[in-house]
């Protein structure tokens, strides 16, 4: 034991030196509830432009129709050469904002799935998207 005792006084001391150490904080829940959840500017999405008339020619229109986590379903048009990112925006505003967490969102296809990831700047057009359904859900 007296052989040990230099030993654990050096460990004590490293234990409370790392305790010192400020770490940032990790995404959670409760760093979301403590910013203001009515902007989009929380989680980075772009602001949502009005919807195009429903006047346009149907060839640059996109039709999306969402399944939120609450069971609603809503759908919204965008032009095809808008950024899919407006899609998170849309999703984002319907959420109520005693809700809003992070989310992500599903396409279904028949028999799969397929991730949607917001950092691609793909449009409607190239992604594929046109008249189909995405499901929200919960991170």
């Amino acid at each position: 034991m007296e052989k040990l005792s230099p030993f654990m006084d050096i460990a004590s001391l490293e234990i409370e030196s790392l305790r010192r150490i400020k770490r940032p904080k990790r995404f959670s829940e409760e760093s979301e509830t403590e910013t203001t959840p009515s902007s989009n500017a929380v989680f980075g999405f772009p602001n949502l432009p009005e919807e195009p008339n429903r006047d346009l020619d149907q060839s640059v229109l996109c039709r999306i129709r969402v399944r939120l986590p609450d069971g609603r379903r809503i759908q919204r048009s965008f032009l095809k050469s808008e950024s899919v990112q407006l899609l998170w925006s849309f999703c984002y505003s319907q959420i109520d904002e005693s809700e809003r967490k992070r989310f992500k969102l599903i396409q279904a296809f028949p028999g799969e799935y397929k991730n949607l990831y917001f950092g691609s700047n793909t449009t409607f057009e190239e992604s594929g998207l046109a008249n189909s359904l995405v499901s929200v859900t919960w991170v």
